[in-house]
């Protein structure tokens, strides 16, 4: 009774669970349903297995037909659902690095061949460096815009060009784009490009992280197969009633994305300002390196939670931004610790 080789020396994705004061380590926004209760009546029914009424809400808002899109427990379901479908072993999977760590996760777990396409010094993206990878004969590409944990959202201009080059099946990961400038979002080029699937989900701007819900537009056959590997009534009734009340509160959502943006900026400057390198990002959280060492462990310390890479990446982390108060601890706590070094 063992496990398969690539399982056993798998790293799982690490959570951190333990008490904290701010929790900025995992990219959540605020709950926006806060004040509504989700009725119960219906669950001793299985659930829409299309997610028709979500499909149709979200076509609406996208400008996308409803049989192109397929509905998930998350985007990280849906990754793990092209993987099931597309990947044998031996296959060559490419991506930027760094990146979204569930990428080499999956990779490894159906055998493929994961290969790493270095970023720029400054953590923007080469796309002609990944091209140059293209002679490997990928069998998926996987781009994460506005890439996590840095920030940087790829020029759609550039994808295009990567895709007049290949065959692959190019996943593009929109996880962060409602934080992003969207005119730079591939969503409609599903109708053109038949190899691409392009991923969003719910738990970053719209606050519903719980509820485990993301969605994928794709071209009809990509859809095709998806229909074929997932599991049946795999998306809860709670989960999708939780999506159609996000969708009828965009306003608010909007309104409050501004507001992450507005202050995103403001925690950039700031952090600069305290001796920090801070680079430009397009999504709900900012990429630093700290002039402070063990940041992650001093914040710790004082029941702050923020993404460490520092095991990978010298001093490096991942900020998560929320309100305008929250990064006001944050700051003082920073502040504070440079004070105890002095």
């Amino acid at each position: 009774m063992k496990a398969k080789k690539n399982i056993i020396s798998l790293k799982p994705y690490q959570v951190i669970d333990q008490p904290y004061l701010l929790k900025l380590d995992a990219n959540e926004s605020n709950n926006y349903l806060d004040d509504i209760s989700l009725s119960l009546q219906g669950v001793e029914y299985y659930p829409d297995h299309q997610s028709k009424s979500l499909k149709q809400a979200l076509s609406k808002y996208i400008g996308i037909d409803s049989s192109l899109m397929t509905i998930g427990n998350g985007s990280s379901e849906l990754l793990d659902l092209l993987f099931k479908a597309y990947i044998e072993p031996g296959d060559v999977v490419l991506s930027f690095d760094p990146t979204f760590s569930m990428y080499e996760i999956y990779a490894n777990i159906y055998g493929a061949n994961y290969i790493k396409v270095p970023s720029n010094d400054d953590f923007t993206l080469n796309m002609d460096l990944m091209i140059s990878q293209l002679s490997l004969n990928p069998k998926m590409i996987l781009l994460c815009t506005p890439n996590n944990p840095t920030g940087f959202q790829i020029p759609r201009k550039d994808i295009l060009k990567l895709l007049n080059l290949t065959q692959a099946l190019v996943v593009i990961d929109e996880a962060y784009i409602e934080f992003s400038d969207q005119n730079e979002s591939m969503i409609k080029d599903i109708l053109i490009y038949n190899q691409i699937a392009v991923l969003r989900t719910f738990s970053k701007a719209y606050g519903l992280a719980g509820a485990r819900l993301g969605y994928m537009v794709s071209s009809k056959d990509i859809t095709s197969i998806m229909n074929k590997v997932r599991s049946p009534y795999h998306v809860n009734a709670l989960s999708q009633k939780a999506g159609l009340m996000a969708l009828s509160k965009r306003d608010l959502i909007f309104n409050n994305i501004d507001e992450i943006k507005r202050v995103r900026e403001k925690t950039l400057k700031t952090l600069i300002d305290l001796g920090f390198k801070v680079y430009k990002s397009q999504g709900n959280f900012l990429w630093v390196k700290s002039p402070i060492k063990a940041l992650g462990i001093r914040l710790n310390e004082k029941g702050i939670l923020i993404r460490d890479f520092s095991k990978d990446q010298s001093e490096f982390y991942r900020i998560t931004i929320k309100q305008q108060n929250d990064m006001d601890i944050l700051i003082s706590s920073i502040e504070e610790i440079i004070n105890e070094t002095k």
